[in-house]
């Protein structure tokens, strides 16, 4: 088994437009923050068109988004909260039953921790900080292990339904990223990786499971496209 107590000690930085880690070898911006800024907008422009045709203004669609992304942040980093202690052998069922803080929380990290847990032979870590030299940047990863037999990145997500694999290309980049990442620092040969997403109002979570391989030019695309940016 790999040593991941340095990982755990890793700190980072969070400002309005991005978050830093303070890495062995540097300070990285975060994967998360290097897909953001290098993402298509072009679905924001159409979500805040059609809020802007329902309540009447720019600033009620702008306001309207924000608090939008800020509720699914939060249920988000809630729901990722109880699988971690959960997997981490804790009791977590007698304070989800009395939370109503966030809509379907309940239902989504019942069926995220029930998908994983049918598909997961041994869990390696969990929210652990990772970085890369060759890539200069940095993340944290929800839980590497094996699945189904393999090596592998399993990524936690909450969201509504995805339908088509254009839905999921930065996913598929994260994780990758992640992969790339423990292989440079363990010396591991980790080529595959698998997202869970606990969808709002549905009775159980989708299971994407995916290869490195088909993301990595993608991945050194996006990295480079971003420090192109900030020069």
């Amino acid at each position: 088994m790999h040593d991941y107590s340095k990982l755990k000690n890793i700190k980072a930085k969070t400002t309005d437009t991005e978050r830093i880690y303070y890495t062995p070898i540097g300070d990285f911006p975060s994967i998360t923050t290097i897909l953001g800024k290098t993402a298509d907008k072009m679905w924001m422009d159409r979500w805040k068109n059609s809020l802007i045709n329902k309540l009447g203004s720019e600033e009620e669609a702008l306001q309207e988004m924000k608090r939008i992304s800020k509720y699914a942040t939060d249920r988000g980093t809630k729901v990722h909260e109880y699988a971690e202690k959960h997997f981490n052998g804790e009791d977590i069922f007698p304070d989800l039953v009395k939370d109503y803080e966030f809509h379907d929380i309940q239902n989504m990290t019942r069926n995220l921790i029930k998908a994983t847990e049918a598909g997961v032979d041994e869990i390696w870590a969990q929210e652990i900080a990772v970085y890369s030299n060759v890539f200069k940047s940095a993340g944290r990863l929800d839980m590497v292990g094996i699945w189904q037999g393999k090596s592998a990145i399993i990524d936690f997500k909450t969201s509504k339904r995805k339908k088509y694999p254009r839905d999921i290309i930065d996913y598929n980049i994260q994780c990758t990223f992640y992969a790339e990442c423990h292989n440079e620092i363990y010396d591991t040969n980790i080529k595959d990786f698998v997202i869970i997403i606990a969808v709002e109002d549905k009775d159980e979570a989708q299971i994407f499971e995916g290869k490195t391989i088909y993301s990595k030019g993608l991945l050194k695309n996006r990295i480079n496209n971003y420090y192109s940016r900030e020069i």
